[in-house]
């Protein structure tokens, strides 16, 4: 009766804590892919060449997406496994991910719940620590951000693990160890820093029987042994080079005060910096947090002589803490400390602070539990908000470290993918008055040449490129090759349109030699075949396309071309701007006569796009002569400036215009307003 109670007990607790994830969290689901998890999804060969399974065993967890050398890698196949299985099963969508997302949360957390009711016959403690663990701010961060379901996998397989340790110490049968070294396999392939519990699994037996398994021990080093020798050999690569300060006083304060923004983070979650630049760090607010953090931990281990519960929650704090601080001496990039990291560290927090909460009379403990979760709850409401999309989420970073180059550089990004280019280019601006990486100013200065690419200014988006080009001889150092994809990309974007298709055809050519999976180049080289009409060529790279992209959209030559021949010319303009063959565009447009006003701005528009600004000016030029005391014409001119060329001087001029014929036009007046005070005076 008393055990049918309990389990009765624990399956509503279960519905308690399912029903408060799933209210706190379902808004999230539609949520946009964020930083590593869009990179990751949308330019993976493992998602969209629908890779088998097995690949997932044989290629990194970033090399395959990015197809950089000098870049991270980590190599987690199970993780890999576990999406590959959903984008088999209904595709890669945000609901779904974040979904599963969720589920593997609570399994995880009820797996933990029955491990820690072996621990404690104190009332209430598992319900507690549970609960406090399942709502704590932190772990927003590793449900809502998708590739975080590493760390859900490091809480699911680490509480199996645990588990069934813990029933064979208990039952005394073997078979509970072989489970328990089979999910430590799955752990350590879900991520590698499942191998910090290898020595707090030591502990936990060594505490509770007094001795220890040397098989199972021998077991878990030999499967941690052979994932690193099996990652080292697939990935071509050897693990993260550790290189500690010359300066040992100077590595000794990047230490403690990375420990004090760790401490921080996890005793004061409710708002917290996501991640934190390393120059950023080493400061007395967090010095003094550091030291505190050692003094309490000091204060634990002192404690743990008599009191041998506090030693597991404990080792989860000093292990994983330590595990991650190694991470400041390694070429990790672009940031070394993530409040994110504190999963497992925060359990043992709150596994102690639970325990010593026990000591309190029931109705004080839970009415503190009470006001605790509450607060969470609120934290936890605010700090999904942040993940709503990238441009919210890099505005909370922003406003943390304002001067981080790489922050910037991630919001150019998404600016210019909004096409707010206006924006983008205040923030390239602000960037490059800030210290920033290699790397970072690489990547702002292809940021650079695509703004003045949509301005069809080709000279200065040629000139970005050869200043990332000569960083080789005054830096001496070489680009990365997917760099030098990048760049011959911007190239031959030019030349297409400036209609030097031999030079395109040559630069698209070596991209598609060097990353044969990337379908972007063939695309863009097909539809330069197509625009200028090179149908024998056309044909051929389909068929090459379609035996190397089995998924790809179907294309049909044949059949674009037999609709081209029957089109009238409009219909073919249209045509020839759309694969951006802007000459013979040009050449339909002087047949036409007379020309009217909006074919004489589309001539001038194509003849920007075409390279050819000398004959586009002239051509505004003589609008401008034949209109001068039409407002609503300088308005129209200034308009064109505006959107389609995103040349704001050119287009103040004739606002200006504008308003000088005609004065009572309050929106121009504030549009004019605007472009001088937002933009023209910030940008210099």
């Amino acid at each position: 009766m008393h055990s049918e109670n309990v389990k009765n007990k624990s399956i509503i607790f279960f519905a308690i804590l399912i029903i408060t994830l799933s209210a706190l969290y379902w808004k999230t689901f539609n949520y946009e892919f964020i930083w590593d998890s869009k990179i990751y999804f949308k330019q993976n060969i493992l998602f969209t060449e629908n890779y088998p399974l097995s690949s997932a065993f044989k290629l990194g967890y970033f090399h395959s997406s990015l197809g950089k050398r000098n870049i991270r890698d980590y190599y987690r196949p199970l993780l890999a496994t576990s999406f590959m299985i959903e984008n088999k099963l209904w595709g890669l969508k945000n609901p779904t991910l974040r979904l599963m997302n969720v589920f593997i949360y609570i399994l995880g957390l009820i797996f933990l719940y029955i491990f820690l009711k072996l621990q404690s016959e104190k009332k209430y403690f598992p319900e507690i620590t549970i609960l406090l663990f399942a709502l704590y701010p932190l772990n927003v961060d590793n449900i809502v951000w998708i590739v975080g379901r590493c760390d859900l996998f490091l809480l699911l397989w680490g509480s199996l693990t645990f588990l069934f340790l813990g029933l064979f110490i208990k039952k005394g049968k073997y078979y509970y160890l072989i489970a328990s070294s089979f999910f430590y396999l799955l752990g350590i392939f879900s991520k590698e820093a499942f191998l910090f519990f290898l020595p707090v699994l030591f502990l936990y037996e060594f505490v509770k029987r007094k001795k220890i398994s040397i098989p199972y021990h021998m077991a878990i080093v030999l499967m941690s042994a052979f994932f690193f020798v099996l990652k080292s050999k697939i990935l071509g690569i050897q693990n993260f080079r550790i290189v500690f300060p010359a300066n040992i006083l100077e590595g000794i304060k990047i230490v403690v005060s990375s420990l004090g923004y760790y401490f921080r983070s996890a005793v004061f979650p409710v708002y917290h910096d996501f991640f934190i630049p390393l120059q950023n760090v080493v400061n007395l607010a967090y010095i003094l947090s550091g030291i505190l953090f050692i003094l309490f931990l000091v204060l634990l281990l002192y404690k743990s002589r008599k009191d041998s519960e506090v030693i597991i929650p404990l080792s989860f704090i000093v292990f994983f803490t330590g595990g991650v601080l190694l991470l400041l001496f390694t070429n990790l990039t672009p940031f070394k400390l993530y409040a994110r990291y504190m999963m497992i560290p925060a359990l043992g927090f709150i596994w102690i602070f639970v325990k010593y909460m026990g000591r309190l009379k029931e109705r004080v403990r839970l009415a503190l539990a009470f006001v605790v979760l509450l607060v969470f709850i609120l934290s936890t409401v605010i700090n999904t908000y942040s993940y709503k999309n990238e441009l919210i989420f890099f505005n909370r970073a922003n406003t943390s470290f304002p001067e981080n180059g790489y922050i910037l550089f991630q919001m150019t990004r998404i600016l210019y993918e909004r096409q707010d280019y206006l924006a983008a280019e205040l923030v390239l601006n602000k960037a490059l008055s800030c210290k920033q990486s290699e790397k970072t100013a690489i990547m702002l200065s292809l940021h650079y040449a695509s703004i003045e690419h949509v301005k069809a200014d080709y000279n200065k988006a040629l000139k970005w490129i050869e200043k990332i080009e000569n960083l080789e001889s005054y830096l001496d150092m070489q680009l990365a090759p997917f760099t030098r994809f990048l760049i011959r990309d911007k190239k031959a974007m030019v030349s297409i349109n400036q209609g030097n298709s031999d030079t395109a055809e040559k630069l698209l050519k070596e991209n598609i030699k060097q990353y044969k999976n990337i379908k972007e180049p063939y695309k863009m080289l097909y539809q330069m075949y197509v625009g200028q009409n090179m149908w024998e060529k056309a044909s051929s790279l389909e068929q090459i396309m379609t035996e190397q992209f089995p998924f790809f959209t179907a294309m049909n030559t044949a059949q674009i071309k037999s609709h081209f021949d029957s089109m009238p010319s409009k219909e073919k303009i249209a045509f020839y701007i759309q694969y951006k063959n802007y000459r013979k565009a040009i050449d339909i447009i002087k047949t036409f006569f007379p020309l009217s006003l909006n074919d004489k701005i589309l001539h001038a528009k194509l003849s920007y796009r075409a390279g050819n600004e000398d004959e586009a000016k002239n051509i505004i030029e003589d609008i401008f002569s034949d209109y001068s005391s039409d407002f609503r014409i300088m308005n129209k001119i200034g308009d064109f400036y505006l959107k389609d060329l995103i040349r704001v001087e050119e287009a103040l001029f004739y606002y200006k215009k504008s308003l000088e014929i005609n004065k009572s036009q309050p929106e121009v007046a504030i549009l004019v307003f605007s472009l001088i005070e937002n933009y023209l005076n910030k940008l210099h």
